[in-house]
């Protein structure tokens, strides 16, 4: 996760603390949750395309 992500995080879930009613704080919460999870799909798609690149560059065809 990049610095700049888990800062947004972070103020994201600052704003969630002070938020001044609960609805608000449970609308700012979910963002945060599906941000973060956004993430690490994403994250993952990148771990999957590197290792296809492994493998399309180890491949002497």
């Amino acid at each position: 996760m990049s610095n700049e992500l888990r800062n947004k995080l972070h103020e994201l879930q600052e704003l969630s603390n002070n938020a001044a009613d609960p609805q608000t704080r449970a609308i700012i919460e979910a963002l945060r949750l599906q941000t973060a999870i956004l993430n690490e799909r994403l994250f993952r798609i990148e771990l999957q395309l590197g290792e296809v690149t492994k493998r399309w560059d180890a491949d002497p065809a």
